[in-house]
């Protein structure tokens, strides 16, 4: 049984947020959920079952106690190259003539080969007492974590940052593989100067995996703020083209002291941005509005607000036109 929970354990921590979860996110757009994850199983079956079946060979021919160092640093490479939050770029897949089923397996089974997924398993299959057990736990793992991203994995990763979720399977392989090490009669035998020795390489190695990992979070976090001003920019120049058919035919055009105007002046930085309440729309409502056109305004807004949850908290500029249009389109 142990073997089962911690397979399950190191898989799920391995493929959070990883690729695996992407994948079973962008079928769940074209395939029922019950096939995909029929099609995850079946597909880390025959990739892990392979990887374990291999683990189990190697622990009839090479002693116990190398196979658990060479465990040990096989989960200790995992752990740092965790950290890193570069995805690759899966290549698509054409395989839709063989069915949801299939082709979801296919593609997991071929995603994963190589990758560090099978490579955990076929670790795990080293010194496991029960082989079939550490199997189960590790497609188990690949299901579980298929259907977080299924159900969840969008939420989560607008919450749970993306280099928290890294650095949680740098922690737990790290823990493995520094146990593994640390308690192999072959470490302990070449005495506490080499002990101290593989500590210091390892720090070190761990310092510039972080030093690497840092830059990368500059760099994605730069590129997601420009992404985010530009996104900004081009809405707003969008909203404001707009803004200049929502009038009807007005006899005297009111400027700033009608609620068109007030958007504009708002998107043009004329005026003080600040939360608006429904006595200062009811002043300076009137009937010219077109309804219809608030609402494509108000859609342009919406696809913004999906795109940056957090805006609709904090950009008052954009959350008042928001109030502005929505009292409009009630009223017509």
């Amino acid at each position: 049984m142990s073997d089962f929970l911690r397979a399950l354990l190191l898989i799920f921590i391995a493929e959070m947020g990883d690729k695996t979860q992407i994948m079973a996110m962008a079928f769940a757009t074209k395939y029922k959920v019950n096939h995909i994850l029929l099609g995850v199983a079946i597909g880390s079956f025959a990739n892990h079952g392979i990887a374990i079946l291999l683990g189990s060979l190697l622990n009839r021919f090479i002693p116990i106690e190398a196979l658990q160092l060479v465990a040990g640093v096989l989960f200790i490479s995992f752990g740092l190259l965790s950290l890193s939050i570069a995805e690759e770029e899966e290549a698509e897949q054409n395989l839709k003539k063989y069915g949801a089923i299939v082709t979801v397996g296919i593609a997991f089974f071929l995603g994963e080969l190589g990758d560090k997924t099978q490579l955990t398993a076929m670790t795990l299959a080293t010194d496991s007492v029960n082989p079939a057990f550490t199997l189960m736990g590790t497609v188990l793992g690949m299901v579980v974590v298929s259907s977080v991203g299924i159900f969840v994995g969008a939420k989560l990763g607008n919450r749970i940052p993306e280099h928290l979720i890294k650095f949680g399977a740098f922690l737990i392989f790290m823990f493995f593989g520094l146990n593994k090490i640390f308690t192999s009669p072959y470490v302990q035998s070449m005495g506490m100067t080499f002990m101290a020795l593989l500590v210091f390489m390892i720090s070190i190695l761990t310092i510039f995996r972080f030093m690497i990992f840092n830059r990368q979070l500059k760099e994605v976090s730069i590129s997601a703020l420009k992404q985010k001003a530009q996104d900004l920019k081009t809405y707003r120049e969008r909203i404001l083209e707009n803004l200049n058919g929502l009038c009807k035919q007005c006899d005297v055009c009111k400027e700033h002291q009608c609620l068109v105007g007030y958007m504009k002046d708002l998107l043009s930085q004329k005026v003080d941005i600040k939360a608006i309440d429904h006595a200062f729309i009811e002043a300076l409502y009137d009937d010219h509005f077109d309804a219809c056109q608030a609402e494509q305004i108000l859609t342009l807004l919406k696809e913004y607000f999906n795109k940056y949850p957090e805006e609709h908290l904090v950009n008052l500029e954009l959350i008042n036109i928001e109030k502005v249009l929505n009292k409009i389109i009630k009223k017509e």
